[in-house]
């Protein structure tokens, strides 16, 4: 698996609508090219708690982001680890999880877990390589769910989308 490019990393800063004192959870970050996009967006490092289940990555990620908060953990406990973190809540997750070839149970645990810790107005970001929505259409349903595709990044390589996903009224 190759990090994703720099393009693809600024639309999904940009679609997580960061800026300074807005708190942001990012699953899954890898080798943190989409958290130096959220970075160079405004996202302060305390602003910032990133779950990787890599250990490797983890640490890599310590080093690189001093004073963000990074957890060794699994994203489908993301209400536990934020909450043990002490946030109430945060105003975007951004994922970098394959979620779409994720069995449907798990793919809603973490859906399901990243709006339980959601503002009311937050958005899930997550991309994708294939032409539709990331997330299991029942699963939407379900969740009343509104997915929209917010960018398109065809320099990156594969091309991607990148989709936002808000609660419905």
């Amino acid at each position: 698996m190759t990090p994703s490019g720099p393009e693809l990393c600024r639309a999904m800063a940009r679609a997580a609508g960061c800026g300074p004192g807005r708190r942001v959870v990012e699953l899954g970050p890898g080798t943190g090219p989409v958290t130096a996009a959220l970075r160079a967006q405004g996202t302060a490092p305390e602003d910032l708690l990133m779950i990787e289940l890599d250990p490797a990555f983890a640490d890599h990620l310590c080093v690189l982001h001093p004073g963000a908060n990074v957890v060794r953990g699994d994203a489908t406990r993301i209400q536990r680890i934020v909450h043990g973190h002490g946030w109430d809540g945060c105003e975007a997750v951004v994922s970098g999880l394959p979620l779409i070839t994720m069995p449907l149970s798990v793919q809603a645990r973490v859906v399901r877990g990243a709006f339980s810790v959601l503002a009311p107005d937050g958005v899930f970001v997550q991309f994708t390589y294939g032409p539709f929505a990331p997330v299991n259409p029942e699963l939407i349903r379900r969740l009343r769910l509104k997915p929209r595709r917010h960018s398109w990044i065809a320099r990156n390589l594969p091309p991607a989308s990148v989709w936002t996903f808000h609660r419905l009224p």
